[in-house]
């Protein structure tokens, strides 16, 4: 029962992705603005977004740069909190039965419920973005924008449980012999943690990550998937897709070329319509239509990492303008 919660949880999430994302259609984003200087990053200072995001509406429809931040940050933010719950689950399904994984597991198993939360603080927003983008009035947006981020901030802060899976699983293997799946999850982690590093701007953590290599070439890895659920495979698909857009190095996203990868993610979508049945938006095309053909200088990934930090951190001054309670990270 816990497990089917977990799965429909995911789905709805997906859904919110899908939402949010379908706007690029027709709000059509410029990722080369961003010339991929670091530097520039200083732009996003706590005053500026605390100002914008007092008038957050207003700039929706009227400042495109603004808008497309706002957005990309709120894509990567779902995919990834989504894309840790689900790697949380299948570390589960690969490592539940292996001693050596007790102790990071029972970690992990420790934080699902604060993931659930953190994937719900992310739809309410996406749900509050999507109504103002269409011209709804949304008096609470930028709180709600504020805490999706704060909710995904608390999240980044278990990211250390990747790092003690991956070292897990590589001590394991050298006395025993892992299947496919094992490896899978492994190599999973292992892109997540490189995308954090390129969200955080590390690159002493990319570099260190880039040493330790992936276990599976991408065409077993792609193999490998197909041995987890729908809603697993799924997730992972779309985060690989996010990951290969952003030019950043992913098992299955640097191997597999894009028409593959999105003819696999469609197939998958096809296999559950039965679960997606009644809904208007195919969350897979609509992100397909948000990364198609688009050129993203690998610093944009720090880019936009900068933007979720700076609204977290605007959050005490937009409160200033706001009743109720500040929410401290």
């Amino acid at each position: 029962m816990k497990k089917k919660s977990i799965i429909l949880c995911s789905l709805v999430v997906i859904c919110a992705i899908g939402l949010i994302t379908s706007y690029y259609i027709e709000w059509p984003v410029d990722f080369n603005k961003a010339d991929g200087d670091i530097a520039k990053a200083a732009k996003f200072s706590r005053e500026q977004v605390s100002e914008k995001l007092t008038n957050m509406e207003e700039l929706l429809q009227t400042d495109s740069a603004f808008r497309d931040d706002i957005v990309t940050a709120q894509v990567v933010m779902q995919t990834r909190a989504l894309q840790f719950g689900t790697l949380v689950d299948m570390s589960n399904e690969v490592a539940g039965n292996i001693p050596a994984f007790a102790e990071v597991l029972k970690d992990m198993n420790a934080s699902r419920e604060m993931v659930d939360n953190v994937a719900s603080s992310l739809a309410e927003s996406a749900e509050k973005l999507n109504a103002a983008l269409d011209g709804e009035e949304c008096p609470d947006l930028a709180q709600s924008t504020i805490n999706a981020s704060l909710a995904y901030t608390t999240l980044q802060k278990q990211n250390n449980l990747a790092n003690r899976f991956i070292e897990t699983t590589d001590k394991y293997l050298e006395t025993a012999q892992g299947d496919d799946k094992l490896k899978l999850v492994r190599d999973q982690w292992l892109d997540y943690q490189q995308m954090t590093a390129a969200l955080e701007g590390d690159k002493a953590s990319a570099e260190a990550l880039a040493k330790k290599g992936n276990l599976l070439s991408g065409e077993k890895a792609l193999a490998a998937i197909a041995n987890f659920g729908i809603a697993e495979r799924i997730i992972v698909l779309q985060s690989c897709e996010l990951a290969q857009a952003l030019k950043l190095p992913n098992t299955i996203g640097g191997k597999i070329r894009p028409k593959v990868l999105e003819s696999e993610i469609s197939s998958v979508l096809l296999a559950q319509k039965e679960i997606l049945a009644g809904r208007k938006i195919n969350p897979h095309n609509a992100q397909k239509e948000v990364l198609a053909g688009r050129k993203i200088d690998p610093y944009n990934a720090f880019m936009i990492g900068n933007v979720i930090s700076q609204i977290a951190a605007a959050n005490n001054s937009v409160m200033l303008n706001k009743k109720g309670p500040k929410i401290e990270p």
